[in-house]
């Protein structure tokens, strides 16, 4: 009997081809982490810039873990360059420091002196890292303002800057106000209840409603009901994030399921922002209300040809640039919401003092307050106090930092010594959040101290230059942190005097930084989150 060879050869030269590939895979594994750890080591031996103690095998991971082990588990990622700095004092005294945890991340270069980060942001604005493009790409295929770059970026920035206007927002209060007036009345059954509630997502649902509503000129209804388009940004953006355990960064990337998912999101989401789109590019005359930020986009659209319902590339990009606006325009403001509501319960004469203005400002019936605000929204221009805790919050408690993209000849350079620190293959992290809670720059950085925005330039309080980047600085500053700091204040007014809403954190709890309401990572997230959702418990205010 004749047996075939056939079968057995094609499976010799099968594990062959899978034997080449899985040795081409660690040679070139083998020659990045040579160039990786080469590059390290040439910064003292090249630069007289001292390191991290460094491993040519482990670069710092043995350093990070460290570090990050001696502190609660759910922190988030941007708390380490602090804890290296507290750590390694002598290595970080020039306002940065590198460090090499490579293949867990990327080559990076944090930085925390305000003038080193204007160099890259303000005096020369470097492109973004392709981190940040590559995470997003999913989201929005690289055509947002997030990630763009060059004159594609210019061109949006500037059609999108009127659309974010305090002019043009102005005019959107009374709609913000009755979103909040839905907030409110969760806030009352909540009271009524008498139970522990997280004020993280229903802080989401009020922010996302805000935003449909200047962004769109529509109602979302997600405070009280499902919509088709939150549930999907929702899903979407657990695809992106970046989980603080490699494995389960693994996990979430060769999931089988992600890029159908990825694709069912976006479909999803396009669905529902196309009609608005048709309907502003159809009406040939403007609307009864205000303007939106779609319509005005639309107007500052500027091409030989009008953009015309067949113009796909202008309806790619707008609809890209839409889902960034409503994602960016609802996390990150939903996130300092639940800090400045912990702040204010957590610091009584903080918040006597803004309820006071507050009295000032509208008088002491809390039911014509909205009807004020609407007749006047200049009013919600006229709280200093309440601006200055809301920037003390995002001081504390700052939202992300920026992440620009090294380049060969790109170097930082102390002014006083000339020092010269170099970018080539670097991730370079602006840290806002090191910088808020440096002393050098902010006395008693972990206390909130709103007087710090009050007193005139010279006062050893107020903030020194270029410090306070919560937003950024330079010409890539976040197009919406007029309307974001606008909205805040609208719903101090409409809350603080009416609530009590205090942060329920067991006293001998973890801390981090003596704050028990610390950043952490939360699966399903981009940004820092408060802690545990920032658990609370409302109550009617009786006097």
């Amino acid at each position: 009997m004749l047996v075939s060879t056939e079968g057995t050869g094609l499976s010799q030269t099968a594990l062959k081809g899978v034997f080449i590939i899985i040795v081409f895979g660690i040679i070139k594994l083998c020659l990045r982490l040579y160039q990786v750890r080469k590059l390290f080591r040439d910064i003292p031996n090249k630069y007289g810039i001292p390191i991290l103690p460094h491993s040519f095998l482990f670069g710092h991971i043995p350093i990070v873990i460290k570090v990050m082990s001696s502190h609660p588990k759910d922190i988030y990622g941007n708390y380490l360059p602090m804890l290296l700095r507290q750590e390694y004092p002598d290595i970080c005294s020039r306002g940065l420091v590198y460090v090499d945890v490579w293949p867990l991340g990327y080559p990076l270069l944090a930085v925390f002196d305000p003038g080193l980060m204007s160099q890259f942001t303000q005096v020369q604005s470097q492109p973004k890292h392709e981190h940040i493009r590559r995470q997003f790409e999913p989201f929005t295929q690289g055509q947002d303002l997030l990630v763009a770059e060059g004159e594609q970026w210019s061109k949006w920035r500037r059609i999108f800057n009127p659309g974010f206007s305090a002019k043009n927002i102005v005019p959107c209060i009374p709609a913000i106000l009755e979103e909040i007036e839905v907030f409110r009345d969760w806030l009352k059954e909540a009271a009524r209840s008498g139970e522990t509630v997280t004020l993280e997502q229903q802080s989401e649902k009020l922010t996302v409603d805000v935003i449909s509503r200047i962004v769109l000129g529509s109602r979302l209804h997600s405070q009280t009901e499902q919509n088709s388009f939150y549930s999907a940004m929702r899903n979407q953006t657990s695809w992106l994030s970046v989980d603080n355990q490699p494995l389960g960064f693994l996990a979430t990337m060769l999931n089988p399921i992600r890029p159908i998912a990825l694709w069912r999101n976006n479909i999803t989401m396009k669905s529902f922002l196309l009609p608005h789109i048709q309907k502003v590019l159809r009406q040939k005359e403007k609307e009864h209300g205000p303007e939106t930020i779609l319509s005005l986009a639309i107007q500052s659209y500027t091409v030989q040809d009008e953009p015309t319902l067949r113009d796909s590339n202008f309806i790619d990009v707008l609809v890209a640039q839409l889902k960034i606006f409503m994602f960016a325009g609802h996390e990150t403001t939903a996130g300092i919401l639940c800090y400045l509501y912990h702040i204010l319960y957590s610091n009584p004469t903080i918040l006597d003092t803004m309820r006071r203005e507050h009295d000032s400002i509208f008088g002491l019936d809390l039911a014509t307050t909205s009807a004020k605000i609407k007749d006047n929204p200049t009013l919600l221009n006229k709280l200093p106090y309440t601006s200055a805790v809301i920037k003390e919050t995002l001081r504390l408690f700052t939202p992300a930092g920026t992440v620009r993209a090294g380049s060969p000849d790109f170097f930082l350079r102390q002014p006083e010594t000339g020092e010269r620190y170099p970018t080539n293959g670097m991730m370079v992290y602006g840290c806002s959040s090191a910088t808020h809670r440096d002393e050098a720059f902010w006395p008693e950085p972990g206390r909130c101290i709103p007087e710090r925005w009050l007193v005139p330039e010279g006062d050893f309080l107020h903030p020194q230059k270029n410090a306070y980047r919560p937003f950024e600085l330079g010409p890539r500053n976040c197009i919406g942190q007029e309307t974001a700091q606008l909205e805040l204040r609208a719903i101090m007014v409409m809350t603080v005097r009416e609530f009590d809403i205090e942060s329920q954190f067991p006293a001998d709890g973890p801390r981090m930084f003596g704050e028990v309401a610390y950043q952490t990572y939360k699966v399903g997230k981009i940004i820092p989150q408060p802690r545990n959702d920032m658990p609370v418990r409302v109550m009617l205010r009786t006097s």
